[in-house]
C-alpha cells in the first residue's frame, strides 16, 4: 500500500509507527505541516508544507498545501496522527480514506482551546472514515464531539517488548549520568504544562526529606526552556540540585530502555491523558509508576497493584508515593512483577500494530468498493 500521513516527524512516536509500516515493504509518505525541518528517516519520503507567513491564514494555506501534496502523492490511505492541527490540516484535503488518530490532550483539551479550534476538531471528526482512539476514555470524548459511533475504533499502540524488557541496569549509565548507589526516580514526560513538571519540582525537596539517598533523572527531550527554568529555579532554591539529573534527546529505543532499567519509580502525572507509551515502556523495564488519577490510565492499570495514583496537583500526594515505594522494597517488587505481567498481556506492539495493517487493508477494500 501506498501510505501518506500528516503528522509530526520529530515525534519518536510517529518515527517507531512510519518505521514499522516501511519495513513492512509499504511505500511511506510523510507530510510535515511544522516549519522546523523533518530528520531523515529511512524508508519514508518527507514532504514539507510550504506556506507563505499569512498569521490569520496560516492554517488555511496549510491545509490547501496539504491537499495539493496529497493530490500528487496519491496514496491509498491518508493516516494523521493527532486531531488538532494535523487531523483537520488533513481533512482539508477532502481525500478518502482518511484515517484519524487520537492521541490524548488533542481531544481532551483541544477544544477548550478556543472556538474556532473545537470547531474545526468537531469538523475534522466528522470528515474522517475512520478515528482510532488509544483509549475508551478517549473514544467517549470523540464520540460527544461528533465522531460516527460506527467509524470509531479503540486501538492501543502497545510497545516493543523485545526492545523494553527486564535487564540489569547499566552501572556506565549510572557513572555517566554522576548516579550514587541510592534509589532512581525517573520523570519520562516532556517538559510541558500538560505534564505539570513543576509538581514533580516542588515534590522532589519533600521527597529528599525523608530518603536523602534518592535521585532523580529528568527527561528534557521535549521542553518549554521557559518551564524547564522554573523547574530548575524550583530545584535550586531547596538546594537539591545534587540529586537531580537532566537527559535529553536519546539516539534509539535502546537507550532509551537503558534509561529506563535503571529506575525504580517512574512519575508521569499529567492533567490529560491517552495511553502513555513512555508509562508503559518504563513498566515494562521494570520501573514502578506513580500516575495521575485519570480515568483514560485506569483502564490499564489498577491502583495498588500495578501502579499508585494520585490526584491531579496535588504535590504532597506525588511525594508521599514515592517516599512509600522507595521505604517499601516488598511492595516495590510486588508491583513491579504485576506489570510485568499486564506488559506481556496486554501491550504487545506487534499485536496492535497488525491491528493497524488490517484497517489500512479495510479502508482500501471500502474505498475500491466505494
Amino acid at each position: 500500500m501506498r501510505l501518506c500521513y500528516v503528522a509530526n516527524p520529530r515525534s519518536i512516536h510517529v518515527q517507531r509507527w512510519v518505521r514499522y509500516f516501511a519495513d513492512r515493504g509499504h511505500e511511506i509518505h510523510l507530510i510535515n505541516a511544522r516549519p522546523t525541518p523533518a530528520p531523515e528517516l529511512p524508508g519514508v519520503t518527507l514532504h514539507q508544507a510550504r506556506v507563505p507567513r499569512i498569521p490569520r491564514l496560516r492554517n488555511l494555506a496549510l491545509g490547501i498545501a496539504i491537499r495539493r501534496l496529497v493530490r500528487r502523492i496519491r496514496p491509498d490511505v491518508l493516516h494523521a496522527h493527532q486531531v488538532s492541527p494535523d487531523g483537520w490540516l488533513a481533512a482539508v484535503s477532502c481525500f478518502h480514506p482518511l484515517l484519524i488518530t487520537a492521541w490524548g490532550s488533542d481531544l481532551f483539551l483541544g477544544p477548550s482551546v478556543g472556538r474556532r479550534f473545537a470547531l474545526s476538531i468537531r469538523w475534522a471528526l466528522r470528515r474522517a472514515d475512520c478515528v482510532s482512539c488509544v483509549s475508551e476514555s478517549l473514544a467517549q470524548v470523540a464520540r460527544s464531539l461528533g465522531a460516527d459511533p460506527a467509524r470509531l475504533e479503540v486501538a492501543p499502540w502497545g510497545i516493543d517488548t523485545a526492545v523494553f524488557c527486564p535487564a540489569a541496569g547499566s552501572t556506565a549509565l549510572r557513572a555517566r549520568l554522576g548516579l550514587g548507589p541510592g534509589p532512581v526516580v525517573l520523570s519520562p514526560r516532556a517538559i510541558r504544562p500538560v505534564y505539570n513538571p513543576l509538581d514533580i519540582a516542588q515534590a522532589v525537596p519533600r521527597v529528599l526529606e525523608q530518603v536523602p539517598d534518592a535521585q532523580f533523572v529528568i527527561r528534557t527531550y521535549t521542553l518549554d526552556p521557559g518551564l524547564l527554568a522554573r523547574f530548575q529555579a524550583i530545584i535550586e532554591a531547596h538546594n537539591a540540585t545534587e540529586a537531580v539529573r537532566y537527559v535529553g534527546d536519546l539516539p534509539d529505543d535502546e537507550a532509551i530502555a537503558d534509561l529506563y532499567r535503571i529506575a525504580d519509580v517512574a512519575v508521569s502525572v499529567p492533567s490529560s491523558d491517552g495511553a502513555p507509551l513512555s508509562v508503559l515502556e518504563a513498566m515494562a523495564c521494570g520501573a514502578v509508576p506513580v500516575l495521575s488519577e485519570l480515568p483514560s490510565l485506569r483502564e490499564w492499570v489498577q491502583d495498588r497493584r500495578e501502579a499508585l495514583f494520585v490526584p491531579v496537583g496535588d504535590v504532597a500526594a506525588i511525594a508521599d508515593a514515592i517516599v512509600r515505594l522507595l521505604h517499601h522494597e516488598p511492595l516495590r517488587r510486588e508491583m513491579r512483577a504485576n506489570g510485568l505481567e499486564l506488559i506481556r498481556q496486554r501491550a504487545d506492539s506487534r499485536v496492535w500494530m497488525a491491528h493497524a495493517e488490517r484497517t489500512y487493508e479495510r479502508l482500501c477494500r471500502s474505498r475500491s468498493a466505494s
